[in-house]
């Protein structure tokens, strides 16, 4: 059959147990099962929380577990076998798809017949501004070599990430920006959105979602609050996560004198919520090119960001939300974009109409047919 038309055979691989590169992953198997294409996912449950696991469950393919660790061991070797043991039972395969860092590691490092491999970092670690030098040659170094030695094409998310690997020469030649995309919209009003959360129709409501770890830095958004709170009676606040500095953000939350503005959901499906929202606060320390920041504009949220990779690829000069410093002011910034978009209607509404008009150039089905055009051409279709 045309290698241009014929279904292929995609095994789909994910260390990660939650949050964007779990969305894009379930998104990616989802579409391609859909298009008539044989999907296979293999996923660690070490991290994986309650939500990432029932919607793995919930898909109509073919699923397994295996164990992956985040961190760095020999435990990394015995995942590589494993890897290539069950692609040898389940395949062959056309095309094996690492996402994230340890993911795509160990697709590099498996048995994977005669298949392709592809690697999505979704966030190089060295685009981390506090990673201290010894941790950075680290990470880059791996990058390097993984990628000079094993790896048939590198997917970034953003053109900042296209950047960094480029200046680095990671996969050097094999590189290509296929950005993030939104697939499914739900179809929630403000209203509901609202109910659900218990928020009163007259607040000014800004909202975190993410994972509560060091990448998403929720300590800058709670103490950011804080202060804008200080400043703007009728603001309020939402976290829409967990994870494992959930610990902290509790603390953190009980200090700021203001822990009756905050509500805090942990499982709560984010894309359902985002519309109660008046702006999306951002307060990572690296990305590749969050969802978040793409699930806001489908839900004709403005945003607020520390400027990451795919920022600027989102917001730009569109006008849909404001892009700060991310380094030592950062905190400061976010206070005073909080108080912006806390005291000003009408910046409110033109960002919001701003993110609308974005929605529509970025999300869609644009990333399956990029993905899939790829694939099609790492096998040899023209």
């Amino acid at each position: 059959m045309d290698l241009t038309t014929r279904p292929l055979r995609i095994c789909l691989v994910i260390e990660a147990g939650g949050g964007g590169a779990s969305r894009h992953v379930l998104d990616l198997a989802d579409a391609f099962q859909r298009r008539g294409h044989h999907v296979h996912l293999l996923y660690s449950a070490v991290r994986a929380d309650a939500r990432h696991l029932a919607e793995i469950a919930a898909l109509p393919i073919m699923s397994q577990a295996l164990e992956m660790h985040r961190s760095l061991g020999l435990h990394d070797l015995h995942s590589a076998r494993a890897l290539g043991a069950a692609l040898a039972a389940a395949g062959p395969f056309d095309i094996v798809h690492g996402h994230s860092s340890k993911a795509g590691a160990i697709v590099r490092l498996a048995d994977v017949g005669k298949a392709k491999r592809v690697y999505t970092p979704h966030a190089f670690r060295g685009l981390d501004p506090g990673v201290g030098l010894a941790a950075r040659v680290l990470y880059n170094g791996a990058e390097i070599a993984l990628g000079a030695l094993r790896t048939d094409a590198l997917i970034a998310v953003s053109s900042e990430e296209l950047a960094f690997a480029r200046k680095l020469h990671i996969a050097d030649g094999r590189c290509h920006l296929i950005r993030n995309g939104v697939i499914h919209i739900p179809d929630v009003t403000r209203d509901q959105a609202r109910a659900r959360l218990g928020l009163p129709d007259d607040a000014i409501v800004i909202g975190f979602v993410g994972r509560l770890s060091y990448q998403k830095a929720p300590e800058r958004f709670v103490e950011a609050m804080r202060r804008a709170m200080d400043r703007v009676p009728a603001l309020r606040a939402v976290i829409l996560g967990d994870g494992e500095h959930a610990a902290e953000v509790e603390h953190d939350l009980a200090a700021t004198g203001h822990a009756d503005r905050f509500i805090w959901h942990r499982q709560s499906k984010a894309q359902e919520l985002l519309p109660a929202f008046d702006a999306v606060m951002m307060t990572s320390r690296y990305e590749g090119l969050s969802y978040v920041l793409l699930e806001s504009l489908a839900a004709r949220v403005p945003i607020v960001t520390t400027d990451v990779a795919g920022a600027q690829d989102v917001i730009g000069d569109s006008g849909c939300g404001m892009i700060v410093a991310n380094g030592d002011g950062a905190v400061d910034a976010l206070v005073d974009a909080a108080t912006l978009i806390g005291t000003d209607a009408a910046a409110r509404a033109g960002m919001a109409a701003a993110a609308a008009r974005r929605s529509d150039e970025l999300n869609g089905p644009r990333m399956i047919d990029e993905t899939e055009r790829l694939y099609r051409q790492l096998l040899g279709a023209s």
